[in-house]
Parts: C-alpha cells; structure tokens; sequence
C-alpha cells in the first residue's frame, strides 16, 4: 500500500478539497500498439513497430467525514470537479508532471458507504509519459552555431522546442536536433521576420508541433525535405541553427520517463 503519497491536480491539493486520505495509488503497465509482420519463409511474426498508447493512474481514496452524508456528497462533488483538471502531480513522482483526463465520476457508492473505497480514475493520451516540470535548456547566437542539449528521460519520443530572436529581418533558419542515431531537421525560407520578433518551435494542447511568429502560423513556409517534427529519443542532443541574419537562440525539452 502506498500510503503518505499525495496528489495535486493543476496545483490543487486532494487532501485540501475535503477529509480524504489517500491509500493507495497504482499504475498499471502502459497500454501499447503494437505493428506485426508474419514471416514469409518460417511460422511466428516479426515486431515492425511499438508505440505507446496511454498510461493509467487509479488513486484509491477515502472521505474521512464519518457522520453527516450531505457533507460527503460535497467532498465527492469536489474530487469530481478536480478530476476535471489536467495535470496530476503525485508525491512519489517529485518534479513530474503527468497530463491527464478523467475517465469518470466517483458515484454515490462512496457517499453512502462510509467504509466504501474511491476510486479515482485517470488517463494520459496526448503525452503518455510522466513529464518533467521544468526543461533542460541550452542557449546560443550569431547566424550560424552549435551546443550539447542534455535530453532526460527515459522515452524515445521527446519533442524539442525553439525560440530564435533575430537582430535584423530575418528569412531563413534552419534548426536540427540528432540524438541516440536519430536527426531531425527544419528549414523555413521566404519569411518576413522584423528584428526582436521571435520564430517559436513549440507544441500545441495536443502535443503537436506548431511554427509561430506571434500568433502567425509558419508552417507554410517549411520546405519539403524538413522532418515533420523536432522529436529525438532522450540523451545528449546536438543542436544546430542556421539563419540568413544573427540573432539569439534556445532549445529546450522536458524530460519524459517511462
């Protein structure tokens, strides 16, 4: 039993909505796709590809309010309510962060039973990995350079983002990342950037990758050989950039463990 463990939900403590306590806390295996291909002279199959479909998180609970059922059903109304947030935080996972949804409402059983168990059911799709809180980063200028980006983490998806300022109109920039054997890399020509107005590689609420200027989607001007995303397994990254003009530039990226 994982006692002593405590959950916070978009920064909101559980045990501060109500009289719960929590005993216990499972995390069951992550549910997977995986691809197979049958092989052509021999019986079995070959594994093509293993992707990470979700992961789950249970919180079982108890509402420690002994006597007065109205009372219950508020503290049961109040946890339904902060299941609706989207990022778990768990004690046992320290400066992680999990970005979840629910997958139902406690029902009425815990409100009338006052020995009844809660169950508190959660699931992350979008980003199925326990996430760093805060990136690594690593910073650089001039039209042209390189740097070490310290990856964390356990997966082999970890997407990279970026930020170039130039100091004059900028028209072209080209960034790559490569990492554990793999590289991936993004050229965008024919823009009209104004000195101190930012490109920003970054991720949208589905974990998607977004180009920007401002509020200005950039993709458009991506050419055709660029990868489709800045997503490298983790370790020690080298980053690169090239621009037509100089300027100032990050990369950075959460750590996402397994």
């Amino acid at each position: 039993m994982a006692r002593h463990i405590e959950a916070w939900m978009d920064g909101i403590r559980l045990a501060d909505i109500g009289a719960i306590v929590i005993d216990d806390v499972s995390e069951p295996p992550a549910d997977m796709d995986i691809a197979y291909q049958a092989r052509a002279v021999r019986g079995g199959q070959s594994v093509l590809k293993r992707r990470r479909k979700s992961l789950r998180v249970t919180i079982s609970a108890k509402i420690h309010e002994l006597y007065d059922l109205g009372k219950r059903n508020a503290i049961r109304q109040a946890i339904a309510e902060w299941c609706n947030g989207s990022i778990l935080e768990l004690s046992n996972h320290p400066d992680q962060q999990l970005h979840v949804i629910s997958k139902g409402e406690p029902g009425l059983g815990a409100v009338r039973d006052f020995n009844s168990q809660l169950d508190i059911e959660l699931e992350a799709n979008e980003i199925p990995y326990w996430e760093d809180k805060m990136p690594n980063t690593v910073t650089g200028s001039g039209t042209t350079g390189s740097a070490t980006l310290l990856i964390a983490g356990t997966a082999k998806e970890i997407p990279v983002e970026v930020t170039f300022t130039p100091g004059s109109a900028l028209a072209a920039l080209t960034v790559t990342v490569s990492c554990g054997g793999v590289t991936k890399s993004i050229a965008l020509s024919g823009m009209s950037i104004g000195s101190g107005s930012a490109v920003v590689f970054g991720r949208d609420e589905k974990d998607r990758l977004t180009i920007k200027n401002g509020s200005t989607s950039l993709m458009r001007y991506r050419s055709a050989a660029s990868a489709d995303d800045l997503i490298v397994p983790a370790g020690t990254a080298t980053v690169s950039w090239s621009a037509d003009v100089s300027g100032s530039i990050s990369f950075s990226a959460k750590g996402r463990w397994l």
